[in-house]
């Protein structure tokens, strides 16, 4: 009998489970899929890479760098060139020189000199948090962002940059989150790296994977605690374990066992769905088209998309050709929840030439050539008052037998669900009581 079980293969689950590892624990971890990483998983298409779930992570991240290099991993810089849409125009800059804004006309030199106040007040507000950890943001989690913006004197800056990056990144709205989630977005800052793996960043969770027991392909059906033990009733039979952690997204805890109220409230957070298209390119992309950018973020109302990234701009085109691909917005994805791949395909490069009209002759039709990834429960949003649940939680970790972890106690991005799993961890770790 395995000390713990870890029931999802994703960052945070393979986190939790190498992090046990490390401190002498034995942990098996169950996988669903034919694959370890969740959703981080990379996918060649048209001789490029491309990300079919998480699509890059950051120099500001604090855990996800560390873990590579410590793996033996070494990242690589994407360009720094990025996009913002706003009003239905495209405003190129620099993601690691904050000037830019001001001479795309993005922002007008007022609106800067403006800003500086509310950004003083703002990195004031940022000092001891960090961007790992949602509870760092506790005080901020029941006022909405825009209040929160005003108050700081940063509206402006809201709509015109935060907005369409929140959207861009993570398919939510920040007219629907709470100050603490468009807070800790920020605070990552303006002069951080994007950063990417040679081979795609699915080789993170895969090294990971590779220095624990993980069995794919089996999936849990039921999670039992008594007073001693965990019964786990799972395609491949029966397995005990003394505790368990389950990291898998909130909608798909209902069902494994009969939640208590503190255990509901976190698996009710609800989750954006993702639509990601890689569309072919006869040719690699030109300076001079979707402004230069590795990444273009589109506000709500912008259109179908809420981001678009260019494979040969992050080092992962490898033949003559590029790779595009557009992330459909959540409202996108339910609607053609129900469309096959051809249907899927042809709405997505409608979308991008609207962008980008010179393009067209140059996007293959080849299905080879294309990919549609989707993703049933791509991101938890983060309405006010989701953090007080997740403390509520959190107080109550260390007597479960059963712990939740993974991105439904975390924030949107990788650094944090990866943070989640090192916290269980802790929590079910030798040095907690039996």
């Amino acid at each position: 009998m395995p000390e713990v079980v870890v029931v999802g293969a994703g960052i945070s689950g393979l986190c939790a489970a190498y992090r046990l590892r490390q401190a002498g624990v034995e942990a098996v971890v169950l996988e669903q899929q034919a694959r370890p990483g969740g959703r981080i998983h990379s996918v060649q298409v048209n001789d490029a890479v491309m990300e079919a779930g998480a699509t890059f992570y950051t120099s500001a991240y604090q855990l996800l760098p560390a873990l590579a290099a410590e793996l033996g991993l070494m990242p690589r810089t994407v360009s720094s060139a990025s996009a913002v849409v706003h009003r239905q125009r495209l405003y190129p800059l620099r993601s690691n020189r904050p000037l830019t804004a001001v001479r795309s006309g993005l922002l007008s030199w007022r609106d800067g000199f403006g800003m500086l106040p509310g950004l003083s007040r703002f990195a004031a507000s940022c000092r001891g948090r960090g961007t790992v950890d949602p509870l760092d943001w506790l005080a901020l989690d029941s006022l909405p962002a825009r209040e929160w913006a005003e108050t700081l004197g940063l509206p402006t800056l809201l709509e015109r940059a935060w907005r369409p990056a929140y959207h861009g990144f993570y398919f939510g709205d920040t007219e629907q989150t709470s100050a603490a989630g468009v807070a800790a977005m920020a605070a990552h800052g303006l002069r951080q790296r994007t950063l990417t793996l040679p081979g795609g960043l699915e080789r993170l969770p895969r090294a990971l994977a590779g220095r624990l027991q993980v069995r794919t392909q089996v999936q849990v059906h039921a999670v039992e605690a008594a007073e001693r033990e965990v019964l786990l009733r799972t395609s491949a039979g029966e397995l005990r374990a003394s505790r368990v952690v389950v990291t898998v997204p909130g909608p798909a805890l209902t069902g494994l066992w009969a939640l208590d109220p503190l255990e509901a409230a976190v698996a009710a957070t609800p989750y954006t769905r993702g639509l990601l298209v890689g569309l072919g390119v006869r040719r690699r992309l030109r300076d001079d088209e979707l402004g230069g950018a590795y990444g273009v973020l589109l506000a709500p109302g912008s259109g179908p998309l809420a981001a678009v990234c260019v494979a040969s701009r992050a080092g992962h085109a490898s033949g003559a050709g590029d790779l595009v691909t557009c992330l459909l917005t959540d409202q996108q994805a339910h609607l053609r929840a129900e469309q096959n791949d051809a249907e899927i395909l042809d709405a997505a490069r409608e979308a991008l030439l609207a962008w980008e009209p010179r393009l067209g002759p140059e996007l293959l039709t080849d299905p080879e050539r294309n990919r549609v990834a989707r993703i049933e429960h791509a991101m938890p949003a983060s309405p006010p008052g989701r953090l007080a649940a997740i403390a509520a939680y959190r107080g109550s970790a260390p007597g479960r037998r059963v712990l939740i972890a993974g991105d439904v106690i975390a924030w949107p991005w990788s650094d944090s669900a990866a943070g989640a799993g090192a916290w269980a961890a802790q929590v079910v770790g030798p040095q907690s009581s039996r």
